[in-house]
């Protein structure tokens, strides 16, 4: 089976692969992002998603319900910690997999950037 470009494209927007921050003086990109994390090892961790939303110190905004129907708990979010609380920041990637996890009551899994890891990676905020 063949792929046609535009479904390529679409596959890509759809996947997040092509998720990047623009931080102005240079754009950061979800591939740095696991990178960096691959290169610590750092585990994946589970818990309750409701639990995790409970915990967030920022909403979870701009959330479309066609996405979240499609999205793949399966795979991992990526969440900012503060590294002093210990307390979740804000989901960095992964906000319809998390709604989704939610409607679902289901766990998910993720994965930790702490905030002083942000601040290296993305800049001072």
């Amino acid at each position: 089976m063949r792929i046609t470009r535009r479904q390529l494209r679409r596959l890509i927007r759809e996947s997040g692969l092509n998720t990047t921050w623009d931080m102005g003086d240079r754009v950061v990109s979800l591939g740095d992002v696991t990178g960096f994390l691959d290169s610590r090892a750092r585990p994946l961790y589970t818990m309750n998603a409701c639990s995790l939303k409970k915990m967030l110190a920022r909403e979870i905004t701009g959330i479309e319900p066609h996405r979240v129907h499609r999205a793949d708990i399966s795979v991992p979010i990526i969440v900012e910690v503060d590294r002093v609380s210990g307390c979740p920041v804000v989901v960095l990637d992964g906000n319809h997999r998390l709604a989704k996890a939610i409607s679902l009551g289901a766990d998910i899994h993720m994965r930790v950037l702490y905030s002083d890891e942000r601040d290296m990676l993305f800049g001072q905020g």
